[in-house]
């Protein structure tokens, strides 16, 4: 059992063949449990499809319009924390609604690109080359799992702080059970707003970690790649036919790559750019939640969970794209010094072709407006500055509080 949860968590023996699908097991097995990869017949992709329904229904519809109907109905019941702590999950459901279908609707382009980029695999045949390859497997689906743990660390410590408190963590609104009504009415009610929220969340879960998973499989493949340019014409033993085959292979694995990079743009474009401008208000509100109303160590511990889980929704992509660029220009600078001057015309005339594809490196923009880079999150993420300047200023938090000793909020 254990073999079968943990084996991509190890870096496999090099005799041992591993494949680009595997870099996204654990991807897929998380889209398999929230009902995103359905059977392709039979009775059970009907049966699946209920459960694709459920997930679908509680994460982007119950989940956002559940938060709005307690505000309306009971916003009495809120402390500022509680109240900043519900409202960092609207703003993130709102990003999670657009991600999430956007990511459901177009996993017939993962499905494409694995079936594109397996043809791949075959070339890795030196050790250097498979040690890249089995270390970029289990990479993949180490982040998988980081991530995974990261969310849902998040839920439960917000499900156990407010237990303890005595409040449900997120108060959802639930027309069945009330939390109120007694403490095992409490932890019914709890236990299914965490199992609603952790939906939420793994459906935000995909589609932060599809990118990951993909530019990381890029990356592997351009720096096999750049390995392979940079032996051509080494052996002595081959001819100058059978070294402009090999260049020419080359050539066809760089376009299978573009290719799958122009596959995936425009699901990136959207989805980073649906985070893009959200993270800063939603740092921002964890933010004034530590530093401006009261906290025990507990709710600043779910506070700090959810800001790193913020972060780790774009930061770790942005600097995969930056390093996508650089291993972009690293296989235009192996093709320049490999070993061409002595060829054949023919042989020069396709390095020259390749050369100029080469130099035009993979980068991704978000909604087609700014590049995806370490630079554009750090620019969207000081947006949180300016929130927290505008509560200092203006001492909403002061107001908040005497507003609420005064009794002038009402539900």
């Amino acid at each position: 059992m254990s073999k079968f949860f943990f084996k991509r968590l190890q870096t496999a023996p090099l005799d041992q063949e591993v494949s680009s699908l595997d870099a996204s097991d654990y991807f897929y097995r998380v889209a398999l449990f929230m009902g995103w990869t359905p059977p392709k017949e039979g009775l059970l992709r009907w049966i699946y499809a209920l459960w694709t329904l459920t997930t679908m229904w509680l994460g982007i519809v119950y989940l956002p319009l559940g938060l709005c109907l307690t505000y309306v109905k009971h916003f009495d019941r809120f402390t500022p924390t509680e109240f900043l702590t519900s409202l960092q999950v609207v703003i993130n459901c709102i990003g999670n609604v657009i991600k999430t279908c956007v990511t459901y609707s177009q996993m017939w382009r993962f499905r494409r690109m694995n079936e594109l980029i397996s043809s791949l695999d075959q070339r890795c045949v030196t050790p250097s080359q498979r040690r890249i390859f089995h270390k970029m497997v289990t990479r993949s689906n180490l982040i998988v799992m980081l991530f995974l743990s990261t969310y849902l660390g998040f839920c439960f410590l917000n499900l156990f702080t407010s237990v303890f408190a005595g409040k449900a963590p997120w108060q959802l609104y639930n027309p069945f059970v009330d939390w109120q009504d007694g403490r095992w009415q409490l932890w019914i009610a709890s236990i299914l707003e965490y199992c609603v929220v952790s939906i939420g969340t793994m459906q935000e879960l995909l589609s932060d970690t599809y990118a990951i998973v993909f530019i990381s499989l890029f990356r592997c493949h351009l720096a096999i790649l750049t390995d392979r340019i940079a032996n051509l014409r080494q052996d002595a033993e081959l001819s100058e036919r059978e070294n402009c085959e090999q260049l020419v292979a080359c050539i066809q694995d760089h376009r299978t790559i573009i290719q799958c990079s122009q596959i995936i743009r425009p699901i990136l474009s959207i989805t980073i750019f649906a985070q893009f401008m959200l993270v800063g208000i939603d740092l921002g509100l964890a933010a004034i939640s530590i530093l401006f109303f009261p906290n025990t160590i507990w709710t600043i511990m779910a506070n700090v969970s959810f800001i790193v889980a913020i972060c780790t929704e774009s930061f770790p992509f942005c600097m995969l794209c930056e390093h996508l660029i650089e291993d972009s220009v690293h296989v235009s600078n192996a093709l320049f010094h490999s070993n061409w001057i002595s060829a054949e015309r023919r042989y020069k005339s396709a390095v020259l072709y390749f050369l100029h594809r080469a130099q035009q490196p993979i980068q991704f923009t978000a909604g087609s407006i700014f590049p995806i880079s370490v630079q554009s999150n750090i620019a969207v993420a000081k947006f949180a500055f300016t929130i927290i300047t505008i509560v200092n200023q203006m001492n909403l938090g002061e107001k908040f509080f005497s507003e609420r000793s005064n009794g002038d909020i009402n539900p």
